[in-house]
């Protein structure tokens, strides 16, 4: 007799259920290589990590997302272990250059707001502070999803950034979901605040580059056409 393949209530139950455990899983792994790293030099390699095997979920097939072999922690770690270290240099050359950057645009404010106040400075300073944090919301995604040089990776997350803002208003909201969950589940912090935070940016971020890739086949095929 065959066994039936769960519906309804008790398949997403199931699902949910997967979820979770791949989040406290995903958690793990991110604390482990981020203390493995010295926490300085393993917190942007480890995070890249998570997006990757986010990313790899996401695009997979809805039944092979969080079950089977590849959802049990020893291959994930293997997964894991893999990207870290491939991208150890180039994600914390990204991570530490992007984080100075915003840092100076920090303190430029401040500068200016104590002895310059400059109007005009200071809108022009705001507007490129949330270029540079909108920027940041994608730039992970764009290390996971593609393979190119260090500085291209600045390139492309700026143009995906700015080339759907309601993706960007979703990640927006999705963080807020995350943060309404954690208050009402404080323990979801303790044990998948990490994969919680990432899943909506991964999710639309991924879209966005999907309709930056669209529209450049498009414009490819018109060309050739």
């Amino acid at each position: 007799m065959m066994a039936t393949e769960p519906r309804g209530f008790v398949k997403g139950t199931l699902q949910l259920g997967r979820l979770l455990l791949f989040g406290i899983k995903l958690q793990l792994l991110w604390l482990w290589y981020t203390l493995r790293g010295g926490i300085v030099l393993g917190f942007f390699p480890a995070l890249a990590s998570c997006v990757k095997l986010l990313l790899r979920r996401l695009e997979a097939p809805d039944a092979e997302r969080f079950s089977g072999e590849e959802a049990h922690l020893s291959n994930l770690n293997r997964e894991f272990a893999a990207f870290w270290r491939q991208s150890f240099a180039a994600m914390n050359g990204i991570g530490y250059l992007s984080g100075g950057v915003l840092l100076a645009l920090l303190v430029d404010l401040a500068v200016n707001r104590a002895f310059i106040r400059s109007a005009p400075l200071h809108y022009g300073l705001i507007v490129l502070l949330v270029a540079g944090l909108i920027y940041l919301l994608y730039v992970l995604t764009v290390f996971g999803r593609y393979q190119l040089g260090f500085w291209q990776y600045f390139r492309q997350a700026f143009v995906i950034s700015v080339a759907k803002p309601v993706d960007t208003l979703a990640i927006l909201l999705g963080t807020v979901a995350a943060t309404a969950l954690l208050v009402l589940f404080p323990a979801l912090s303790l044990f998948a605040i990490v994969p919680l935070y990432l899943t909506p940016v991964v999710w639309f971020s991924l879209h966005a580059c999907r309709y930056v890739e669209a529209v450049i086949q498009v414009a490819a095929e018109n060309g050739e056409g």
